[in-house]
């Protein structure tokens, strides 16, 4: 699968280093047939305005021409935000490839993927902010149900990159382990690597499973995109080898709710040997709106190979308790990874992913770069703000107007509890939720912890629901 303009985005800096993709315009093979287009929204984390520079590459390495909107601009500071749209930059050409992004102050990204003008489909992920030289995939496919992956590495080095990708296959799973290795990858270029386009020799039909991805001692970024039907896209980012815990917060867990929301949770054993049964544990806490609910724990029930995965999934598991939502915690003996999809099987399209929550996290304050009530067209953004402490958190929330949004002013709640090891949603799909903000209102969301350190992610979504994808989500800003 290929898309024009599909980039990667790097941003390096004395301030901060990001990591993201971006893409738009061209499909031409297996995985999708959508001709994919995205935005990414630069947000300045510092103080003062941020000066900032970007260089677009091909995936050969080559320069590749963008308009001058697109390659110099300046973002406000304290949360000022600056949106690059691919499909309005007339200058690029279509293709796909890379981008490095420079500046002088620290940034967090966005990034949104897109088939606009068709059935929807979409994605978002943010930026990471550092890069490694070996990246881990919970989960990767090929033609599972008409389910493929696409991993996308850049070479966020100064020198030409070696990679190799080892496709470690899950215990259930039809075919046997795959390695690709000897893949070149320029200096600031991106590597699309379809599982939908390799040869069924290499790996199976129905294949599924987990991935490494090493560029020996090059630094590199990665994400994946998993495809399903027609429409449907999840996209998240992979896992830094020095970024793993023993120890994650999965801040929206859901089963088999009345909307046939449920959320699988991937995990990879990253531990450097075998968890026997019952060593990986899923211990989950229920909301407070989730009537009638009970706290459970599930476990393992086979043994998990180093790099293998092994999966929480509410939509085949009913031992897990149906209508159930809440937040959840996983414990395993050693290192894991562990990322979360949204999906409504059986109802729509539409679906999501995001990464769950290192528990080792220090941050006290969340920036939420875009949170929007029911807008006209139906757009609107649920909240989730995980507890990373055993004893409750009081928090207390800013809600900013954007520039533009007119007439808006700022709104705030005071003394918010959330419980231990729980999660507080804010879901701007209800009218009811902050009362006092009309719908239309748009802008940014703080969240400051008066003790306990704090993280969440964020859901962008279409209220009336359409045909196709609509749903997306994405991780959120941590500052100390």
């Amino acid at each position: 699968m290929s898309f024009a303009r599909a980039k990667s985005l790097f941003t390096a800096t004395a301030s901060t280093v990001l990591a993201l993709a971006i893409s738009g315009g061209l499909a031409n093979a297996a995985a999708t047939t959508k001709t994919l287009s995205t935005n990414y929204t630069l947000v300045n984390l510092g103080s003062s305005s941020a000066t900032v520079t970007v260089n677009y590459y091909k995936e050969d390495g080559n320069a590749w021409a963008a308009a001058s909107s697109s390659t110099n601009f300046t973002v406000p500071g304290n949360g000022g935000q600056a949106i690059i749209a691919q499909y309005f930059d007339t200058t690029m050409i279509s293709g796909r490839g890379s981008a490095v992004v420079a500046s002088d102050q620290p940034l967090g990204a966005v990034v949104q993927i897109l088939a606009r003008n068709q059935t929807p489909t979409s994605g978002a992920y943010i930026g990471s902010s550092s890069t490694d030289t070996t990246y881990y995939v919970p989960l990767v496919m090929r033609k599972l149900n008409s389910t493929s992956s696409q991993i996308m590495i850049q070479n966020a080095g100064t020198s030409v990159a070696n990679v190799t990708i080892t496709l470690v296959k899950a215990l259930a799973s039809a075919g046997s382990n795959y390695t690709k290795s000897g893949i070149p990858i320029q200096p600031g270029a991106t590597y699309y690597y379809d599982l939908s386009d390799e040869l069924p020799t290499n790996v199976a039909d129905s294949w599924y499973g987990s991935a490494v991805v090493s560029g020996g001692s090059v630094q590199l970024s990665v994400i994946s995109n998993l495809f399903a039907g027609t429409d449907q896209l999840q996209t998240f980012n992979g896992f830094r080898s020095n970024q793993l815990s023993t120890t994650w917060y999965v801040p929206l867990f859901a089963s088999r709710l009345g909307n046939a929301l449920s959320t699988p949770v991937s995990v990879q054993n990253l531990s450097g040997s075998t968890i026997a049964i019952n060593g990986l544990s899923m211990t989950c806490t229920p909301d407070a709106g989730a009537a009638g609910a009970s706290p459970f724990t599930i476990q393992n029930n086979t043994a998990i190979s180093n790099n293998e995965s092994f999966f929480f999934n509410p939509v085949v598991n009913t031992s897990i308790p149906a209508t159930w939502f809440g937040s959840c915690k996983i414990t395993a003996p050693g290192n894991v990874a562990v990322f979360v999809q949204m999906r409504q099987p059986g109802v729509n399209s539409s679906a999501a992913a995001y990464e769950a929550i290192n528990a080792n996290g220090t941050s006290t304050t969340v920036l939420v770069p875009l949170v929007a009530k029911v807008l006209t067209n139906g757009f609107a953004t649920p909240v989730t703000i995980q507890n990373l402490g055993a004893t409750a958190a009081t928090v207390n929330i800013t809600y900013t107007p954007n520039a533009n949004c007119a007439g808006c002013q700022t709104y705030s709640e005071s003394n918010v509890t959330i419980p231990a090891n729980g999660s507080l949603i804010r879901n701007f799909r209800l009218t009811t939720t902050v009362s006092s903000m009309p719908t239309n209102w748009y802008g940014t969301m703080r969240v400051q912890s008066t003790s306990n350190p704090i993280d969440g992610f964020v859901q962008l979504t279409t209220v009336g629901g359409t045909a196709g994808d609509t749903l997306m989500a994405h991780g959120v800003f941590t500052l100390p």
